[in-house]
């Protein structure tokens, strides 16, 4: 439980806003503008400051908040661990983007779940900004997502690496073959919707690779469903550019197929978050070592 003065600062950062914390806490303007206050001169420092009427954190108040919000954290996942200690039963609650979600987390859990059959796991697949804040309001004990964040704020294990390629059916006639960037945009491009979050991965990895979305003959777009894009594939509709890991089954049992493209690179990894300056208990710890150890296999696998 945090003090009430850290609370309201904690408030504050969210909304920066005086009357919006005000209102939010259900006390009044003066009362957020004391407790504030005195937390200025308990740390001797300036937290925060305005500028053009914006409301900012001082490089000191930004470290604040990081604690702070760690320490909420902590706080909501304690009070439920304290909870647990009556019982035999552990949790775990495990966050997911779309693409770690799609791809290995569910070989992931069925595998822990063996090793683990007490253990209940509660998961939610959401984008990055709504599981960072289930993070900071400790409604999650980690997420999975696809790159990195910043060091200030979160603390991240990597845990595989993988690749996003090019795969059409195998009665595609380019199935398996090495080709030029030219030679595949003669076909149908199955891709994420617009402005959806792999669609921003994929047109970041064209321009890394000079591939142009416009020149392809057909696109059909797809908002956020492996799924479907799995099943157009399997129908020898088009080509798509997917995660390695997400279509891993596939191209073992022959389902899917490679299209090699010359000159092409490109190369990331999945990392578990956490909050920084996290405490973390036994089953947490054990957690984080499975993750790594289970995807080192699943990375050679593939």
């Amino acid at each position: 439980m945090l003090d009430t003065r850290l609370c309201t600062f904690l408030t504050l950062c969210q909304t920066r806003s005086f009357t919006k914390t005000a209102e939010k806490l259900h006390i009044t303007q003066p009362a957020v503008s004391h407790h504030i206050k005195y937390l200025e001169n308990y740390y001797q420092t300036k937290l925060y400051t305005y500028d053009n009427r914006k409301f900012h954190l001082t490089p000191t108040g930004s470290t604040l908040y990081q604690f702070v919000a760690s320490m909420h954290s902590d706080s909501e996942r304690i009070k439920e661990q304290l909870l647990l200690l009556s019982s035999s039963a552990k949790e775990l609650h495990l966050g997911a983007e779309q693409s770690a979600g799609e791809s290995f987390l569910p070989y992931l859990i069925i595998a822990f779940m063996e090793k683990h059959p007490d253990y209940r796991i509660r998961i939610v697949s959401e984008n990055y900004d709504v599981l960072s804040r289930m993070l900071k309001e400790g409604e999650l004990d980690f997420f999975l997502m696809d790159g990195i964040v910043s060091k200030t704020e979160h603390r991240y294990y990597e845990l595989c690496s993988t690749s996003t390629i090019c795969v059409c059916s195998p009665g595609h006639p380019l199935a398996n073959k090495k080709v030029t960037i030219d030679e595949i945009y003669n076909n149908t491009l199955i891709l994420g919707a617009d402005k959806t979050p792999s669609r921003k991965r994929l047109e970041t990895i064209f321009r890394d690779n000079q591939i142009s979305t416009m020149r392809f003959a057909n696109r059909i777009e797809i908002s956020n469903s492996l799924t479907i894009v799995k099943q157009l594939l399997l129908q020898n509709i088009g080509i798509s550019f997917l995660y390695k890991s997400g279509v891993a089954r596939e191209l073992k049992n022959g389902s899917l197929q490679q299209i090699y493209i010359q000159d092409y690179y490109e190369f990331h990894s999945y990392n578990l978050i956490s909050m920084h300056n996290s405490y973390f208990h036994a089953g947490q710890t054990d957690f984080i070592k499975f993750c790594q150890d289970f995807l080192k296999q699943w990375e050679a696998d593939i």
